[in-house]
């Protein structure tokens, strides 16, 4: 079974960075579940820690083999700077995305530092901005730019998200994944280190309103899929989402209106490529839940991954 990486701090309660007792408690509840291969730690202002890397590092589980996502940076950035991103058609709004992405490359390799190389087995990039403000060309000199840092054994994943949709409501509205498919083949050296692509269930289900996306983008990818993430969407709106909204449902059997359920999971497992570096779940928290209690929703979908 391919490693299961823990999206947990989609599900944290907020300022549990600055609850040491709280944060302690979710940590060591992490790192007590053997089903759980490592952690999606997300960067943010060039740090994986508020507090710093030694605060992080004494969190984590030593055995973990844990991928970087600059998902946050991104969409915080987004919200002011319209012009920033990876694909960004703004050359400075580009060049700001970059400098972020090289703060966090440097971050990422104190963390292996500390850690050991086995600690951080993947970086997550996304196509930013919304694709009207973004262009094909600007996205593959990016991954061209950071393809030629020193990764060491991180391997490179372009995160698709929803694309731009025209007369559809976007959630992210970034490049086609048959744009990102183009840049990652245009970008990759044959010397350099490997660029796949990470895929979010919940995600491909919203761009396409349909549950069989999912599997559409898989058989688009092949073996250029390189990490999967399971989450959910609805096309109705439920006790924390609008229809179609980004929140990271978990399974129907647990939040009535998922699409994603049980058996769903248990099938879409079988069509995944064999050589990919991990298996993510991206849950949120159920309404009205408080402290670990929060981790239901993950939980129940490592049963099934398991």
């Amino acid at each position: 079974m391919t490693d299961i990486v823990y999206s947990a701090y989609n599900a944290a309660p907020a300022g549990l960075t600055e609850d040491t007792e709280t944060e302690e408690r979710w940590y060591e509840t992490l790192r007590s579940d053997p089903r759980i291969g490592g952690l999606e730690l997300p960067v943010f202002r060039g740090q994986l820690h508020p507090d710093g890397l030694a605060r992080l590092v004494s969190l984590l589980h030593p055995g973990w083999s844990n991928t970087i996502s600059a998902m946050s940076t991104t969409l915080v950035a987004t919200k002011t700077d319209p012009g920033y991103g990876l694909a960004s058609e703004d050359r400075d709004g580009r060049q700001r995305a970059l400098s972020d992405i090289a703060s966090a490359l440097t971050e990422t390799l104190l963390l292996q530092e500390q850690l050991g190389s086995a600690s951080v087995r993947a970086f997550a990039l996304q196509s930013a901005p919304r694709a009207d403000r973004s262009s094909l060309s600007a996205f593959t000199d990016s991954l061209r730019q950071i393809a030629g840092w020193d990764w060491g054994n991180i391997e490179l994943l372009v995160e698709h998200s929803d694309a731009l949709v025209p007369g559809q409501a976007p959630q992210k509205g970034y490049l086609r994944i048959e744009e990102e498919m183009e840049a990652v083949r245009a970008a990759t050296d044959p010397e350099g280190p490997r660029i796949r692509h990470l895929l979010n269930w919940g995600r491909s289900a919203i761009e396409g309103r349909s549950a069989a996306t999912p599997l559409e983008h898989i058989g688009k990818l092949g073996d250029g899929l390189g990490a999967f993430a399971f989450s959910g969407a609805a096309p109705v709106a439920t006790d924390r989402s609008a229809e179609w909204e980004d929140v990271h449902l978990g399974l129907a059997e647990d939040e009535p209106g998922s699409l994603l359920n049980a058996d769903g999971t248990r099938r879409l497992l079988t069509k995944l490529p064999d050589e990919l570096s991990y298996v993510g779940i991206k849950t949120g928290a159920p309404v009205g839940s408080r402290g670990t209690g929060r981790l239901q929703l993950g939980l129940s979908m490592l049963d099934v991954l398991r």
